[in-house]
Protein backbone atom coordinates (compact mmCIF):
# COMPACT_ATOMS: atom_id res chain seq x y z
CA UNK A 1 0.00 0.00 0.00
CA UNK A 2 1.08 3.63 -0.93
CA UNK A 3 2.03 5.72 2.08
CA UNK A 4 -0.80 8.53 1.78
CA UNK A 5 -1.12 11.50 3.86
CA UNK A 6 -3.77 13.34 1.69
CA UNK A 7 -4.76 12.51 -1.74
CA UNK A 8 -7.33 13.99 -4.21
CA UNK A 9 -9.55 12.05 -5.76
CA UNK A 10 -11.85 12.12 -8.64
CA UNK A 11 -15.13 10.59 -8.60
CA UNK A 12 -17.91 10.42 -11.58
CA UNK A 13 -20.26 7.84 -10.49
CA UNK A 14 -22.54 6.34 -7.69
CA UNK A 15 -19.77 8.14 -5.49
CA UNK A 16 -20.80 11.46 -6.40
CA UNK A 17 -22.79 13.87 -4.54
CA UNK A 18 -26.23 12.88 -4.99
CA UNK A 19 -25.66 9.33 -5.49
CA UNK A 20 -26.21 5.91 -3.49
CA UNK A 21 -22.45 5.34 -2.75
CA UNK A 22 -21.52 9.31 -1.59
CA UNK A 23 -22.27 8.45 1.69
CA UNK A 24 -18.84 6.44 1.83
CA UNK A 25 -16.98 9.49 1.05
CA UNK A 26 -18.69 11.39 3.99
CA UNK A 27 -17.94 8.95 6.23
CA UNK A 28 -14.31 9.00 5.47
CA UNK A 29 -14.29 12.42 5.87
CA UNK A 30 -13.61 13.20 2.18
CA UNK A 31 -14.12 17.54 1.21
CA UNK A 32 -15.22 18.90 -2.21
CA UNK A 33 -12.79 20.45 -4.25
CA UNK A 34 -14.43 21.03 -7.31
CA UNK A 35 -16.34 19.91 -9.96
CA UNK A 36 -14.39 19.16 -13.14
CA UNK A 37 -13.71 16.81 -15.77
CA UNK A 38 -11.06 14.25 -17.33
CA UNK A 39 -10.05 13.21 -20.50
CA UNK A 40 -12.06 9.68 -21.04
CA UNK A 41 -15.21 7.81 -21.99
CA UNK A 42 -17.67 6.80 -19.61
CA UNK A 43 -19.79 3.11 -19.90
CA UNK A 44 -23.21 2.37 -18.29
CA UNK A 45 -22.84 -1.07 -16.82
CA UNK A 46 -26.00 -0.47 -15.18
CA UNK A 47 -25.74 -0.22 -11.56
CA UNK A 48 -22.74 2.33 -11.35
CA UNK A 49 -20.64 3.25 -14.55
CA UNK A 50 -16.84 2.67 -15.55
CA UNK A 51 -14.48 5.48 -17.00
CA UNK A 52 -11.92 4.29 -19.73
CA UNK A 53 -9.07 6.33 -21.18
CA UNK A 54 -9.03 7.76 -24.46
CA UNK A 55 -6.66 9.72 -26.50
CA UNK A 56 -9.21 12.12 -27.93
CA UNK A 57 -9.61 15.15 -26.20
CA UNK A 58 -13.14 15.94 -27.12
CA UNK A 59 -14.04 12.80 -24.89
CA UNK A 60 -14.75 13.85 -21.27
CA UNK A 61 -15.89 12.33 -18.08
CA UNK A 62 -17.32 15.35 -15.82
CA UNK A 63 -17.39 14.20 -12.11
CA UNK A 64 -16.25 15.95 -8.46
CA UNK A 65 -12.66 16.16 -6.86
CA UNK A 66 -12.63 14.99 -3.18
CA UNK A 67 -9.61 15.54 -0.74
CA UNK A 68 -9.30 12.54 1.41
CA UNK A 69 -7.55 13.87 4.86
CA UNK A 70 -6.65 10.05 5.83
CA UNK A 71 -5.84 8.85 2.17
CA UNK A 72 -4.02 5.39 3.61
CA UNK A 73 -7.71 4.79 5.17
CA UNK A 74 -9.38 5.96 2.15
CA UNK A 75 -7.95 3.45 0.05
CA UNK A 76 -8.11 1.02 1.65
CA UNK A 77 -12.14 1.36 2.06
CA UNK A 78 -12.68 2.48 -1.25
CA UNK A 79 -10.30 -0.12 -3.19
CA UNK A 80 -12.45 -2.45 -1.55
CA UNK A 81 -15.57 -0.71 -2.66
CA UNK A 82 -14.35 -0.75 -6.46
CA UNK A 83 -13.15 -4.51 -6.66
CA UNK A 84 -8.84 -3.08 -6.68
CA UNK A 85 -6.38 -5.19 -5.48
CA UNK A 86 -2.84 -2.97 -5.91
CA UNK A 87 -1.18 -6.78 -5.33
CA UNK A 88 -2.63 -7.54 -8.76
CA UNK A 89 -2.53 -4.81 -11.37
CA UNK A 90 -4.43 -5.72 -14.53
CA UNK A 91 -6.71 -8.23 -12.58
CA UNK A 92 -9.11 -5.84 -11.10
CA UNK A 93 -12.44 -4.81 -12.12
CA UNK A 94 -11.40 -1.06 -11.96
CA UNK A 95 -7.78 0.09 -11.58
CA UNK A 96 -6.52 3.27 -9.63
CA UNK A 97 -4.30 5.48 -11.48
CA UNK A 98 -3.35 9.30 -10.90
CA UNK A 99 -4.74 11.12 -13.48
CA UNK A 100 -5.05 14.92 -14.57
CA UNK A 101 -8.30 16.91 -14.00
CA UNK A 102 -10.00 20.02 -15.37
CA UNK A 103 -11.20 21.75 -13.07
CA UNK A 104 -14.63 23.67 -13.63
CA UNK A 105 -13.17 27.07 -12.75
CA UNK A 106 -9.85 26.76 -14.60
CA UNK A 107 -6.94 25.22 -13.85
CA UNK A 108 -5.70 21.72 -13.57
CA UNK A 109 -4.54 19.37 -11.01
CA UNK A 110 -3.41 15.81 -10.42
CA UNK A 111 -6.26 13.50 -8.63
CA UNK A 112 -6.92 9.68 -8.33
CA UNK A 113 -9.28 7.78 -10.46
CA UNK A 114 -10.60 4.14 -10.82
CA UNK A 115 -10.68 3.55 -14.74
CA UNK A 116 -12.90 0.30 -15.62
CA UNK A 117 -10.35 -2.50 -16.87
CA UNK A 118 -11.47 -4.31 -20.00
CA UNK A 119 -15.09 -5.12 -19.12
CA UNK A 120 -16.84 -2.25 -21.31
CA UNK A 121 -17.25 -4.16 -24.31
CA UNK A 122 -20.64 -4.22 -25.65
CA UNK A 123 -21.23 -2.20 -22.95
CA UNK A 124 -23.68 1.59 -23.83
CA UNK A 125 -21.41 4.73 -23.65
CA UNK A 126 -22.66 7.57 -22.12
CA UNK A 127 -22.03 10.14 -24.89
CA UNK A 128 -22.49 13.15 -22.53
CA UNK A 129 -20.08 11.97 -20.32
CA UNK A 130 -21.96 12.81 -17.57
CA UNK A 131 -23.75 9.51 -15.22
CA UNK A 132 -25.94 12.22 -13.34
CA UNK A 133 -27.29 13.09 -17.28
CA UNK A 134 -27.92 9.25 -17.86
CA UNK A 135 -29.51 8.54 -14.47
CA UNK A 136 -31.99 11.94 -14.24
Amino acid sequence: MEDFAKAHLFVYGTLRKGFRSHEMLRRLHAQSVAGGHVQGRLYDLGNYPGAVESASETDRIHGEVYILPNAAQAFRVLDRFEGYDPAKPGCNLFERQETTVVLAGGGRMRAWIYWLGSCHQGRRRVPSGDYAMCRA
